[in-house]
């Protein structure tokens, strides 16, 4: 018998070990392949293949706050929260930037905003993405 036969059974072992990753709860981890999106993980202990995927920063689902100031007139004060994170996909990674563009676009296209038609109009658009704002507020410069 050889000497190395009882080697690969406790390396493969290991290896797949390696690839168990804990996620907090009311989180989720991006997980990309090659640089490309593959899936979002929930929260508790889920595995990954080791040496193929790489994690992103782990992304709370609730509690978001985003101040935006705005060139002219009003800025605005939004809380939003991530619904469903296997629709927001890729752009988990820059939830933020995206929420935060959004509200701009918004912000420069109603004339005078009032709060409830700005976060409906906002709602409209990232609510295809899983995401939903709570609260909003509009603020004169």
């Amino acid at each position: 018998m050889s000497p190395l036969l009882p080697l690969p059974l406790p390396l493969a072992s290991l290896a797949w070990l390696t690839g168990f990753r804990r996620v907090p709860d009311n989180c989720v981890v991006t997980v990309h392949r090659f640089g490309r999106f593959v899936r979002a993980l929930g929260a508790g202990w889920r595995w990954t293949v080791p040496g193929l995927d790489q994690l992103g920063q782990p992304v709370c689902l609730i509690g978001h706050h985003l101040d935006i100031p705005a060139d002219e007139g009003a800025h605005a004060e939004l809380y939003y929260q991530i619904l469903d994170p296997a629709r927001a996909g890729a752009n988990l990674d820059r939830v933020d930037a995206l929420v935060s563009d959004q509200a701009r676009d918004v912000l420069a296209t109603l004339p005078t905003p009032a709060v409830e038609q700005f976060k409906a109009e906002i709602n409209r658009r990232i609510g295809g993405l899983g995401l939903r704002v709570i609260r909003a507020a509009l603020h004169a410069a």
